[in-house]
């Protein structure tokens, strides 16, 4: 499916920075050839180790995968569950393969204070995000955006040894807007398209090929050269 979204406002650093969402979350792909870009001069290679990523790290390993994704997108949950469980267990394990996800909010309206949420968990520890990116797509039915911070302070509370409140708090006062927002402008620049999940897959530290909406474990394998 694709949605249309309206116009977001985010803040980073001192001043407004208004972006135009790139809204969707298809279970179709698209896949898109790309030129010889180098990790560290793409638009998403910026600090790419910030983010959190399965497997070593994603400047120096034969194949890395970027991930942008909606933590409220249906089609997103369903290529964690598939394809990115399978590529962490059998590549990023093994230390052929780096995935990095960033939160990229631009379905549903929930996806955006839940994508604050998450770079609050992920500024305090890194394998709580995945768990809160876990309970987010497992309970997307579950959660608007009156709810959603309510609720991920009582799951914190009571599946981590973090400060929930903290990290909530920060959330409500778009503490990590910045990144939110960094993503944003990267996604844009990068071409991303309005379809999630948007993949990037970089070989050798090359961008090689780029990806829209839902892949199989074999699309994702071949990009990469694994």
């Amino acid at each position: 499916m694709t949605l249309n979204h309206p116009r977001r406002r985010f803040l980073a650093g001192a001043g407004a920075v208004t972006i135009t969402a790139l809204a969707g979350c298809m279970s179709g792909g698209t896949t898109s050839s790309e030129g010889e870009v180098a990790l560290s001069e793409h638009p998403l290679g910026k600090n790419v180790a910030s983010w959190p990523y399965h497997g070593p790290d994603p400047t120096n390993v034969p194949a890395t995968l970027v991930v942008l994704d909606d933590p409220s997108c249906p089609t997103c949950a369903r290529f964690h569950r598939s394809t990115i469980t399978t590529l962490e267990s059998e590549f990023a394990a093994a230390g052929e393969l780096s995935i990095v996800v960033r939160p990229y909010p631009v379905v549903y309206p929930w996806g955006e204070p839940a994508s604050h949420a998450l770079e609050a968990t992920i500024d305090r520890d890194d394998a709580a995000f995945w768990e809160l990116l876990e309970h987010y797509f497992a309970n997307q039915g579950s959660f608007t955006t009156d709810t959603v911070f309510e609720q991920t302070e009582t799951w914190l509370a009571e599946n981590t040894d973090l400060d929930a409140t903290a990290i909530v708090e920060d959330a409500r006062e778009d503490v990590f807007a910045d990144r939110i927002d960094a993503t944003l402008q990267a996604a844009e620049a990068a071409d991303a398209g309005r379809t999630t999940p948007a993949t990037f897959a970089f070989v050798d530290g090359t961008l090689k090929t780029s990806f829209n909406g839902s892949q199989s474990t074999a699309s994702i394998t071949t990009a990469l050269e694994l």
